[in-house]
């Protein structure tokens, strides 16, 4: 089997801080090869954060594999 790069551009907003349990899932699959990080930027006035990424599977597939994580 062939590992694939991830090349499908996602981006994920956050009103406030990621939470910390989030961000370690965040790593664990950039760990993985599931995605890589691209950018992230947060806005010092209202503390939103923007998280773009590349992933592997449609967006909406890693979304549900966090929040499966989330509750593991």
């Amino acid at each position: 089997m062939r590992k694939i790069k991830p090349f499908i551009r996602c981006v994920d907003y956050w009103p406030g801080q990621i939470p910390p349990e989030k961000l370690q899932i965040y790593k664990d699959m950039i760990a993985e090869g599931q995605i890589l990080k691209h950018t992230v930027i947060v806005n010092q006035i209202t503390g939103s954060t923007i998280v773009e990424y590349f992933a592997i599977a449609p967006h909406k597939w890693i979304l549900e594999q966090m929040r499966r994580r989330c509750k593991d």
